[in-house]
């Protein structure tokens, strides 16, 4: 079963009408969160507590906005869908884990007027 951007994943006449699809429900849901760039087709998946930690618990459908390609660098043409794979689907996907969050300082000048 797959959401993708509005299209919610059966799950089992749990969710409420008009409630959104978190990375919490997605994670207790056991799914997985693939994100594809629409200009590269570079796709990653990711597991949705990872991805709560790093932007915390948004909407799954909103994680694409929240993210660069890597390849080219842009972030208007990514989309995010969870999904439940099946086992056999499984085997063949790589999943990213956040190994680490670091805090990065940047000096930042500006010139007078």
């Amino acid at each position: 079963m797959s959401s993708y951007l509005g299209v919610m994943p059966d799950t089992g006449g749990r969710r409420k009408r008009g409630s959104e699809w978190k990375l919490s429900n997605a994670h207790e849901a056991g799914q997985l969160v693939r994100v594809q760039c629409g200009l590269c087709n570079v796709k990653r998946w990711y597991q949705p507590s990872d991805l709560r930690e790093i932007l915390g618990d948004i909407e799954a459908e909103l994680v694409g906005s929240k993210m660069s390609c890597e390849r080219c660098g842009k972030n208007d043409f990514m989309h995010a869908e969870t999904q439940n794979p099946t086992a056999r689907e499984r085997e063949s996907i790589q999943v990213r884990q956040l190994a680490e969050i670091r805090m990065v300082r940047r000096i930042i000048w500006r010139d007078e007027k």
